[in-house]
């Protein structure tokens, strides 16, 4: 079993501090600008993996750990109004560095990445802050043409409310290729659907992406 400890209180001060005064003090002017839903896509997990906590770089019961680039993801979710949505789920899934899901209908399946967890979620106390450690999905083709790297999100609010979307990274040229992001149109949209790049943590790149529900 995987545990986090000191680190994960460390990493919330540190986000908190950082982050959540400028978010407060938009929604003391305005309602923020809510996360654009986005398709579920063909590989949410049907069987999801026994091991499914937030650190996706090792998979319980094996002894190495995923290839890739390790990044975290941390953030907070928020109602329009800049309220924390306290025990909401926030769920992840994503290709491994090979560009292949953890999934049947994956068609790549026999060679992907056997240590990369795939999916993950946890569930958010009364901040509405959550952390996963990754890695930087790679792209894939489909018969719609190529998908940029991204990260699937979904969350499901105590009160029953449901986003779909998807997580997007800063300065990846292939976003102006990738027909699911031209399709979220507005600038101001495609910035709520794209992570922010807040610095290194743990040898892991980290990017900040909050999430807010109408």
């Amino acid at each position: 079993m995987k545990h986090w400890g000191q680190d994960v209180l460390f990493t919330r001060r540190g986000l908190l501090g950082a982050g959540a005064g400028l978010l407060i003090a938009r929604a003391a002017r305005a309602d923020l600008i809510a996360t654009p839903a986005q398709t579920m896509g063909p590989f949410y997990p049907q069987d999801k993996p026994a091991d499914n906590d937030m650190d996706l770089i090792r998979v319980d019961g094996r002894p190495g750990t995923a290839s890739g680039q390790i990044i975290e993801i941390t953030g907070r979710v928020f109602a329009v109004q800049g309220t924390p949505l306290k025990g909401a789920a926030v769920e992840i899934w994503q290709a491994d560095s090979l560009g292949r899901y953890n999934h049947r209908r994956e068609p790549n399946l026999r060679t992907r990445d056997q240590d990369f967890q795939g999916y993950g979620v946890v569930k958010i106390g009364a901040d509405g802050f959550y952390r996963f450690r990754t890695i930087r999905p790679r792209y894939y083709s489909t018969g719609a043409g190529l998908r940029t790297p991204h990260v699937h999100f979904r969350i499901v609010t105590a009160d029953a409310r449901e986003l779909v979307t998807q997580m997007y990274f800063p300065g990846e040229g292939m976003n102006l290729q990738d027909a699911i992001y031209l399709d979220l149109g507005s600038d101001a949209l495609k910035a709520a659907a794209t992570a922010r790049r807040v610095g290194v943590h743990d040898g892991a790149i980290r990017f900040r992406f909050d999430l807010v529900i109408a």
